[in-house]
């Protein structure tokens, strides 16, 4: 008998044994099918995040150069201000306009010019920034006129930032230092 018992004993191990055994492999498989799914999961929201972060820099980039407003703008509702350069004694008028408008039409085409009146403006350009590429978002134009006397002329820078139907108003500073210093050059001297 002591052998039917122990051969039951052994049995019933075994069965025990059998269905811990089969339980913890079903449990093996179903952490398995979770950490796979856990997987994917993970590895699809890693991807949509890094496709929304690559996104996101792109559409800075893209935007960044068109909505950066030039460092030389300056905002004013009147367009700018006038700087005074006298001319030198020795220039006659027609001399003293004629080099003027050298200096301002080799940098831009001209728009109007009243010779009689002492004034003159250019043309709108949209390449006036430090790579010398067009932007269709900013524009600057120079004007200059003679005093009644004719013994100075002001230069007056206008930029434009925005874009179509958006401009604000302003003037540009880089570009109003460079037309008084090549002006000065050529005619006379800056009054302070």
């Amino acid at each position: 008998m002591t052998e039917f018992l122990k051969t039951q004993d052994a049995q019933a191990e075994y069965s025990v044994t059998s269905a811990v055994g089969a339980e913890t492999t079903q449990k093996t498989r179903e952490n398995q099918k979770i950490q796979k799914s856990m997987g994917k999961f993970l590895k699809e929201n890693t991807m949509k995040k890094l496709m929304g972060v690559f996104a996101f820099f792109v559409m800075i980039a893209l935007w960044q150069p068109c909505a950066a407003k030039p460092k030389t703008f300056v905002r004013a509702t009147d367009g700018g201000t006038w700087s005074s350069i006298v001319i030198r004694e020795n220039l006659s008028f027609e001399q003293a306009f004629n080099e003027v408008l050298d200096v301002v039409a080799k940098r831009f085409e001209m728009d109007m010019i009243s010779k009689e009146g002492g004034y003159s403006r250019t043309n709108w350009i949209y390449t006036w920034n430090p790579k010398g590429k067009y932007s269709a978002k900013y524009r600057t134009r120079v004007i200059f006129k003679f005093s009644a006397d004719r013994t100075k002329v002001d230069v007056k820078t206008e930029a434009e930032f925005g874009g179509e139907n958006k401009w604000i108003k302003g003037f540009d500073t880089r570009l109003l230092n460079t037309m008084k210093q090549d002006i000065s050059g050529v005619v006379g001297r800056t009054v302070m």
